[in-house]
């Protein structure tokens, strides 16, 4: 299988990028510094350059791909809201790549918090339909919309460790 991953020099991604390799995948790694591209290559990985903002190069990556699992995600917290709005676009762009393959979109996601304070295990559950709104936040429910035409897991034969992780068209 021929896997595209954002973030894939971060600490969860290149994890991850090992144990696709490690399984037979191929992988191809979004970098969008000379830094990231010699760690992605160094993996074994092939390197694509873009970053978040690049949908032209976030298209080309997941249709050119078997499956994506997008990792990346800017850590500006001093400009968290554009940091979401971007991370939104960029899933919304490679889900609607995928959509009608039947190929997934898998994404790794934070915990909802609560306005004001600490959220705990106290707090309402997240409601388990997507379609309400505020259901989930907006890195998973961008990641909902193409969820009628995406697979459950990354259908990996073997050993692979990502199919575990929430899809496109799985609540996890």
């Amino acid at each position: 299988m021929h896997v595209f991953v954002t973030g894939a020099s971060g600490w969860i991604g290149s994890a991850v990028v090992r144990e696709l390799i490690g399984a037979g995948h191929q992988v191809l790694g979004l970098a969008r510094s000379d830094s990231s591209a010699a760690a992605i290559t160094a993996t074994g990985a092939e390197v694509l350059r873009g970053d978040l903002d690049d949908l032209d190069t976030l298209r080309a990556g997941a249709a050119s791909s078997d499956g994506v699992i997008h990792l990346a995600f800017n850590t500006a917290f001093t400009q968290i809201e554009a940091s979401v709005q971007a991370d939104a676009r960029a899933i919304e762009t490679m889900g609607a790549a995928l959509e009608g393959s039947g190929k997934p979109l898998v994404i790794a996601s934070g915990t909802p918090a609560v306005p004001g304070r600490v959220a705990t295990e106290r707090d309402e559950p997240v409601p388990a339909d997507p379609r309400r709104a505020g259901a989930r936040t907006p890195r998973q429910r961008s990641a909902w919309r193409p969820a009628a035409s995406a697979r459950p897991s990354c259908g990996c034969p073997g050993r692979c460790t990502a199919k575990a992780t929430a899809t496109a068209s799985s609540p996890a």
